[in-house]
């Protein structure tokens, strides 16, 4: 699993945070969903890497990997 920097997930949070009904007391919410968003995005350019440059195995590797990733997208 990829470990996102602070700053990332700052700068993804606040984009949320703009692009959402701008609540002030749910940080947490939108930290979260930053956490959520980069989480999927890795994916996604698992998949893509895997479908550009992989074999037909690791292909099928990068789906496995980023499947797993994706179940790993709900913040407890």
């Amino acid at each position: 699993m990829a470990n996102f920097s602070e700053d990332a997930i700052r700068e993804a949070a606040y984009y949320i945070w703009k692009n959402g009904d701008k609540k002030y007391d749910c940080g947490v919410d939108n930290w979260n969903a930053a956490i959520n968003q980069l989480r999927a995005q890795n994916a996604a350019a698992v998949l893509k890497h895997g479908q550009m440059f992989g074999t037909s195995k690791s292909s099928q590797a990068n789906i496995i990997r980023a499947a797993s990733l994706l179940r790993k997208t709900s913040v407890r």
